[in-house]
């Protein structure tokens, strides 16, 4: 699987510590998800507010910033068997606003962003409260065998 992750923010500082945390949630997510076999390309991109609320506006028409948006783009019909492409957009300001109401980290609230948006990519949603439990089990096991903690 090809891991490319875009920068496109000055708000925090993405070193090789961050970068390779985030490879490695990916990494086990794909791994817990029974697709450690399968090949697949994960663009993430880390976004100010102000560039996430316009591709909120685009793509859900809501006019505000959000902490994650998850596209998989592979192609239609071929879903089950295809590769998986996708891209997992991620505001780091709402992170960081995110880790503050929390009592969290910023790594802990970026890469809790990435697993829920790759889960998204997988299929899974949140739209009623059976769902969003799943969703919230995964991401805590994902990040709790990463050894990533609040």
């Amino acid at each position: 699987m090809n891991i490319a992750i875009k920068n496109l923010q000055k708000t925090i500082a993405v070193n090789s510590r961050v970068l390779l945390s985030i490879r490695k949630v990916i990494r086990k997510t794909w791994e817990l998800e029974g697709r450690k076999n399968r090949g697949g390309e994960i663009t993430v991109c880390l976004l100010n507010n102000r560039r996430m609320r316009k591709l909120n506006l685009q793509y859900l028409r809501q006019d505000k910033p959000t902490d994650v948006l998850a596209f998989n783009l592979t192609a239609k019909g071929n879903k089950s068997y295809a590769p998986l492409v996708a891209d997992i957009i991620v505001s780091t300001e709402t992170a960081i606003s995110n880790a503050r109401i929390f009592k969290t980290t910023v790594l802990y609230e970026l890469l809790l962003c990435v697993v829920h948006g790759l889960l998204h990519v997988l299929g899974y949603e949140h739209k009623n409260p059976r769902q969003e439990k799943i969703m919230q089990n995964k991401t805590n096991r994902i990040l709790k065998f990463r050894h990533v903690h609040p």
